[in-house]
């Protein structure tokens, strides 16, 4: 009987426990949707609100502009004055894209003032890599803190062409993904150029696109290193870091020189020097260069050559200017310091030699190289040149109809002993353009940035293997900057591969062993 009391009591307190989490549950139901329509309330009202606001802006503006005439190119429409006309067959509009330009007076020809405008849509790296290429800080752009030229309804970055009297002004609005550029033959502040500016109107959609980190808030690339085979050689590739992450934009444009302790690294203007390890480079500091260089070797004495192209090489020891000299080229020394091969383009190879630090030049053996009628030697363009211990390696394109990338060794006196590279698309070391060559105890090695692989040849010049960087460093598509032989017989390769996030190209520097 106790039992059966027992029983039915459990029964109605359990009935009464189930009710009672019953409508809990209902209360709390209730409460999720009365929460989740007035979030979308607020939403709708938010949303009502930011379109009103807006169409008011639109409206005000033309008002504000109902005595000029006015050309809609769907991303910013334009309020010009009657001194302005626009170039319709230069306007584009699509879906992505739009583009004019306009001037003052009767015809473009003849105006004062011309103004280009333009809205594309980009991803955030494109427009960050020009603002870059153009000298613009982006962090303090980041944070907001660049001068700024009011147009229209926003706030532009401005920044001159550097030898020109154009200006450009940028603008990037990233919730729709758009950036805009306005280029101008004079700058802010010319009272026409105002004018124009102020009537300037940017339809700023919300496409909820959110732009890639900025490259110091970007996650660097993590390289997955791989053995491989090479004909009966086993590489060994090794990841040396940079002791801080180089998120960068500049991609064929770097080069390196690993001198003792040190690795020179020269991209541009700036020659940075960093402590080397196997395991870290650490930075040292950086040298401000007298213009922009494009090549870097150096001598057993610790002078750094640096090649601009076209104006005159200059020299570099113990981090400052210590040569002056008026060759001209990309200049590739021997070690010894004593003579070198310099080369650029298509113009003719000169062999230079030290005079008691005095670098003076003299014809070598290829010359003429874009005159079919003078040409002497193979080649019509270069790639690059590499002074071994043992040989003069010569890297380009060959002249005539079945025009090839090939790689050419020849003796100190000038005699070509060896053609390296394939002829045909079929061909595992068919080469398309060369960044670097060195020569080992076992053959030749050369980067090709074009086709991302490095190839090697044996001491005959027969093909031994190749690898892709993929492969080896567990890149996508990266450049092969350069490379160089160290005295251990290893070698060095700089390398650039675009980050997963988009933020910027991660340059890194790797360690080859085994041939």
């Amino acid at each position: 009987m106790k039992k059966r009391r027992w029983y039915l009591t459990s029964l109605m307190l359990c009935a009464v426990l189930l009710a009672g989490c019953g409508q809990k549950k209902a209360a709390e139901e209730t409460k999720k949707n009365d929460k989740k329509i007035e979030e979308t309330t607020q939403l709708e009202v938010e949303t009502k609100t930011k379109t009103d606001t807006a169409e008011d802006e639109v409206k005000a503006v033309a008002e504000k502009f109902k005595d000029r005439k006015s050309e809609d190119l769907g991303f910013f429409k334009v309020y010009y004055p009657d001194s302005w006309k626009f170039d319709a067959d230069s306007e584009r509009k699509e879906e992505s894209y739009a583009q004019v330009t306009f001037f003052e007076g009767e015809s473009k020809d003849s105006a004062s003032h011309q103004v280009y405008l333009s809205a594309t849509n980009e991803d955030a790296y494109t427009y960050r890599k020009e603002l870059n290429a153009n000298g613009i800080d982006l962090k303090a752009c980041a944070e907001g803190k660049l001068d700024t030229v009011k147009i229209g309804n926003v706030d532009c970055i401005e920044y001159q062409i550097v030898n020109t009297d154009k200006y450009i002004y940028r603008y990037r609005h990233e919730p729709s993904g758009i950036s805009y550029t306005f280029r101008v033959n004079k700058g802010y502040g010319d009272k026409e150029i105002d004018e124009l500016f102020e009537g300037i109107w940017l339809e700023l959609k919300d496409e909820g696109n959110k732009d890639a980190p900025w490259p110091w808030e970007g996650e660097p690339f993590q390289p997955e290193l791989k053995e491989q085979m090479v004909g009966a050689y086993t590489i060994v590739p090794e990841y040396i870091p940079f002791e801080e992450s180089q998120g960068i934009f500049e991609i064929m444009e770097h080069k390196f020189y690993k001198q003792g302790d040190q690795l020179f690294h020269l991209l541009e203007d700036k020659l940075d020097t960093y402590e080397y390890s196997v395991d870290v480079l650490k930075y040292v500091s950086t040298l401000e260069l007298e213009g922009e260089c494009e090549y870097i070797s150096a001598d057993s004495s610790g002078m750094l050559y640096l090649s601009r192209g076209i104006p005159e090489i200059f020299g570099v020891k113990d981090g400052k200017k210590a040569l002056q000299t008026t060759v001209k080229g990309d200049l590739s020394m021997h070690s010894s310091g004593e003579w070198g091969i310099t080369f650029w383009v298509n113009s003719d190879t000169q062999k230079v030699t030290n005079q008691g630090g005095v670098l003076t030049a003299e014809p070598w053996i290829l010359t003429g190289l874009n005159d079919d009628a003078t040409r002497k030697g193979p080649f019509s363009m270069l790639d690059n040149v590499q002074v071994t211990d043992q040989h003069i390696l010569v890297a380009g394109k060959t002249a005539g109809e079945d025009s090839n990338t090939k790689i050419m060794v020849y003796d100190y006196d000038g005699n070509q002993l060896l053609e390296l590279g394939g002829t045909e698309i079929s061909d595992r070391d068919v080469l398309g353009y060369i960044t670097g060559m060195a020569e080992t105890e076992n053959g030749f090695v050369a980067t090709d940035g074009n086709m991302r692989r490095i190839q090697f040849w044996n001491k005959e010049g027969v093909h031994v293997g190749d690898i892709e960087t993929k492969d080896i460093f567990g890149t996508g598509y990266p450049w092969l900057e350069d490379m160089q032989l160290l005295e251990d017989g290893s070698i060095l390769i700089m390398v650039t591969q675009e980050r997963e996030d988009k933020s910027a190209n991660e340059l890194m520097l790797f360690r080859l062993t085994g041939f």
